[in-house]
């Protein structure tokens, strides 16, 4: 039996560790690198992915996937700042929100009731991936080893939401003009490359030009309530504010507006029905470069 002194002494050493040095992080990100290069690292300073500073599952509503990572290490978190990035920011950190189906991290049959609901998991959906961020959703394994049926039920109805949703792209055959297009009509950056379905191509303004606006037009109208809006990402995030109007009674009305958007960024408003849609971008820091600009519809 340890001595009283000596366990007192033990606890004063502990309280003497600095974390940040302590571990060595650094040597342990190289050997994960040596042993598996294509493997993702997490934690507040990344090196790959960064947590979002919260464990409900929500960015913030603007969400950088830049962070200056020298100012963080592994366990002392600046959660407000890993919520919404840093702009300017020296690394390309981007978010992942964590976040469980249960009121807790492990499975206790007294829970079995208290499962998140499917329309709860879709509403943090928009909240993670429709800011830009990556969705890593716990799922404890039940004493069997198995998703409980609880679990189960809800996961299907989630993904038959979206599914349903995303399954029909209504901004497909409409047709699209821009207030400027790179290059005075290069076939590279036309603003068509919106709707193409490729995330290799992209609708890019002259490089004095950070305010274009670009209109769909269709010769029905449509009725949605999501937009879906791309950045081409090797070319970072740019847009840094934007606006989406619908044509309404013979003028423009704003439908939504956000601020980064980034791998992907989702509106998500009342269903609205028209036959004509603006999006305007409201600020940049380079000449935008969008990939995809989708409309679709939730299921009732």
């Amino acid at each position: 039996m340890a001595r009283p002194w000596t366990a007192c002494r033990w606890r004063k050493e502990t309280r003497r560790i600095d974390r940040e040095t302590y571990y060595d992080w650094p040597a342990t990100w190289q050997m994960v690198r040596e042993l598996q290069p294509d493997a993702c690292l997490f934690s507040d300073a990344g090196p790959d992915v960064r947590w979002v500073g919260n464990e409900r599952g929500i960015a913030g509503e603007t969400c950088w996937a830049t962070l200056n990572a020298k100012d963080f290490v592994p366990g002392r978190a600046d959660q407000a700042r890993l919520n919404r990035g840093d702009r300017p920011g020296a690394n390309w950190v981007p978010a992942e929100c964590d976040v469980s189906i249960r009121p807790g991290w492990f499975y206790h049959a007294s829970e079995d009731t208290k499962v998140r609901t499917a329309q709860n998991l879709v509403d943090i959906y928009y909240g993670s991936v429709g800011r830009g961020a990556s969705l890593l959703l716990n799922l404890p394994p039940d004493r069997r080893g198995q998703i409980n049926e609880s679990d189960q039920r809800s996961l299907h109805e989630f993904r038959r939401i979206l599914d349903n949703t995303f399954a029909n792209d209504l901004a497909r055959g409409a047709r699209i003009s821009a207030s400027n297009a790179r290059g005075d009509g290069d076939r590279r950056f036309l603003p068509q490359h919106v709707i193409d379905n490729r995330r290799d191509s992209y609708w890019a303004s002259d490089d004095k030009v950070l305010t274009p606006e670009l209109v769909l037009e269709f010769k029905h109208e449509i009725t949605f309530n999501v937009v879906r809006l791309r950045e081409y990402l090797p070319l970072g995030q740019r847009v840094e504010a934007f606006a989406v109007d619908v044509w309404r009674d013979g003028r423009w009305t704003e439908f939504g507006t956000g601020t980064s958007i980034g791998s992907c960024r989702l509106l998500r408003e009342q269903p609205a029905t028209t036959s004509k849609l603006r999006l305007r971008i409201l600020k940049a820091a380079a000449c935008p470069a969008i990939s995809e600009f989708g409309l679709f519809a939730e299921p009732n």
